[in-house]
């Protein structure tokens, strides 16, 4: 069986390294070019319609194998129909790529084209049928979501070795890769049709590699990428449906991990900067969702030669990537589940901070105030925004919960029952939370009170879905109480995280936007101090960043108040001022220690540092017959004599 594996990786290799020249020289000659322009890295001229080349080597290679070996053929074991509908559905893509190769098509015009052929390859046979958990055996049933996760995967997939062909080489060397990758998964699982599958498309993309790397003579065009990627999307399914249930859909992802990042980094980049005002374009929600489909110069390559690395260099790195991608799939394909998600989360957490080192500005949106911005739309807390988003959230909380809770029936099936039972839930759940006047809160504005009002909505909506399913005939549903449990405590981490989403956000920014700031530093770890740290972060017109806190009692040094450390007595003021830069020092207006305050005094003075005071102070309003008499609480910086608030630094 050796012997046949090396003969259908070489006769395409050979095929294709003979084809190519010739349909370098059919582009030429009818002017099929890929034509340079400001958002590619190339400054000439380069021949496309590369997939012919491959479609062409696989074709005859197929042909030449079922001559040579008819009897270890990869169709050998396959029904007719199937061959044909598999046949039909890539040569409409190809089709589809060689058109937008000499007339540009528009995305919806691709899309469309692409969401045919994968129906028919659905239709086929090839599907995503389940998914196995990646911390068991376990299989989800995915039921009706088949085609709509199918559609997804093909299409996905297919765009995504698209996106990344934009170096001389690095699409072409990627795709060899991961069908590489699948090949070997593939042959562990002993399914032989698609391991000889994925060497023939292997040696095929191998062969035109040899006129595609830098210093390209042709490119692979639409036609190219769009046949390659799709194929292996198929490959990728096939692999994932044959061998052990453990066999999981997680797998395939991590073999196809370069051209996913790349495609989900770029949808994301997108998506966020249309949110930037200034980047805006249109203003209704399809058109800022339209963005994530503009071509930009962005890319993970991009942002790598921007940084100063050769185009060659480039590329033969993200080819090492690549390939640990895929030496991860192997090795979580070989182990078992116990050992496979450790490694999905070293291989995740390394993701992280690759894509961290590439220092996407869009990703940075964190640290600056354009984001918050959006808590600011009147959407955001309207009911039916808020109704919405914990319909979401119930949805989500009861499938999880139900997935953990039915975990040991090894098959999950999320089927019309399932529906059924969900429909309930979230007739129920949201119903309770509507009535507990959850709704009339804001997001913006979060409190001790408001925090005690969520967790009391969702202890008595879980509880109460839990009583009326306790009444439901047992043949209609199995009442778990660990489902329940589960249920409660995803929905509230669910809804309460939504809910503070605005002060942890507005905290993150206030902790990064330093510059222009004023920084403080402030006397008092206390509950005034505390007070004077909110009424910091919540006014900017004062201008001022807290970096943290001098209290002369000694349990608190190195300590955290709201994370804003404790940095010790003001005996280590010089120290602290020789090791942070400060430029204010604020203390309480009625401080005890007249002492302390000649020594801050002496120290501020010393340092250049200005000293400010603060006092917490009741305005009475004027008593008026018609008007009750109301005592009006501030939190008062240093007055000066025209009682204009401000920060008025105390005299030496």
């Amino acid at each position: 069986m050796i012997f046949e594996l090396y003969m259908i990786f070489v006769i395409p290799l050979v095929l294709s390294l003979v084809i190519t020249p010739l349909v370098i020289r059919f582009a030429t000659r009818f002017g099929v070019f890929d034509q340079p322009n400001e958002r590619k890295v190339h400054k000439y001229p380069i021949p496309r319609l590369g997939g012919v080349a491959i479609y062409a080597s696989s074709l005859l290679s197929l042909a030449l194998y079922m001559y040579l070996q008819p009897t270890v053929h990869p169709f050998s074991s396959m029904h007719p129909n199937t061959g044909i509908m598999l046949a039909v559905s890539v040569t409409l893509v190809l089709i589809l790529g060689i058109w937008d190769d000499i007339r540009p098509l528009t995305p919806s015009k691709k899309f469309l084209g692409q969401f045919i052929a994968a129906t028919i390859v659905y239709i086929a046979g090839f599907r995503i049928t389940s998914l196995t958990h990646p911390l068991s055996s376990e299989s989800i049933y995915l039921g009706i979501l088949a085609f709509p996760v199918t559609i997804v995967w093909m299409v996905g997939i297919t765009n995504a070795i698209n996106l990344i062909d934009g170096l001389d080489g690095l699409a072409c060397g990627v795709a060899f890769i991961a069908s590489l990758t699948i090949a070997t998964i593939s042959f562990l699982k002993g399914d032989m049709t698609t391991a000889m599958m994925s060497l023939l498309l292997a040696g095929a993309v191998l062969g035109f590699l040899r006129y595609n790397f830098n210093g390209a003579r042709i490119f692979l065009g639409d036609s190219g990428s769009l046949f390659i990627g799709f194929s292996i999307a198929i490959l990728s399914i096939q692999s994932s449906t044959k061998g052990s249930a453990a066999f999981s859909i997680l797998v395939p992802v991590l073999a196809l991990g370069l051209p996913i990042m790349d495609t989900l980094l770029s949808m994301t980049r997108r998506i966020i900067r249309s949110t930037i005002p200034e980047k805006q374009k249109s203003k209704s929600l399809a058109g800022k969702l339209s963005t994530m489909f503009v071509p930009d110069r962005e890319h993970i390559h991009h942002q790598l030669m921007a940084r100063g690395l050769s185009h060659r260099n480039v590329v033969l790195l993200l080819y090492l990537v690549s390939c640990v991608f895929g030496l991860g799939a192997i090795v979580a394909t070989v182990t078992n589940n116990f050992m496979s998600t450790p490694i999905l989360l070293i291989v995740g957490i390394v993701t992280f901070f690759g894509i961290y080192q590439l220092r996407y500005k869009e990703m940075a949106i964190l640290r600056n105030r354009m984001f918050l911005s959006l808590y600011e739309w009147p959407l955001m807390n309207s009911s039916f925004f808020l109704g919405f988003l914990d319909l979401g959230f119930i949805i989500l909380a009861y499938g999880v919960a139900y997935h953990l809770a039915f975990r040991t029936e090894m098959i999950v099936r999320f089927d019309g029952v399932f529906f059924q039972h969900l429909m309930l839930v979230c007739g129920i759940q949201l119903s309770v939370l509507f009535s507990s006047g959850l709704y009339r809160g804001t997001i913006r504005q979060l409190g001790t009170g408001e925090v005690l009002r969520i967790f009391k909505a969702v202890t008595i909506c879980v509880l109460m879905t839990y009583l009326i399913f306790a009444f439901l005939p047992d043949n209609w549903i199995k009442v778990v109480p660990i489902l329940f449990i589960l249920d409660f405590y995803f929905l509230l981490s669910l809804v309460l995280g939504a809910r503070i989403s605005f002060q942890v956000l507005h905290y993150l920014w206030r902790r990064e936007e330093l510059n222009g700031k004023k920084r403080v530093l402030i006397y008092g770890a206390d509950t005034q101090g505390l007070l004077v740290l909110q009424q910091i972060l919540s006014d900017d017109k004062l201008n001022l960043c807290p970096v943290g806190f001098l209290d002369d009692d000694p349990k608190m040094e190195g300590k955290h108040m709201n994370g804003y450390a404790v940095f010790g007595s003001h005996w280590k003021l010089t120290r602290i001022l020789g090791k942070h830069r400060i430029d204010e020092i604020i203390v309480p207006a009625q401080i005890q220690m007249p002492e302390v305050l000649r020594r801050l005094r002496a120290i501020a003075q010393e340092n250049n540092v200005r000293l400010s005071k603060y006092a917490i102070a009741f305005d009475q309003y004027p008593f008026e017959p018609d008007v009750r008499r109301r005592d009006q609480y501030s939190l008062k910086f240093a007055e000066d004599k025209t009682r204009q608030r401000g920060l008025v630094g105390v005299p030496p």
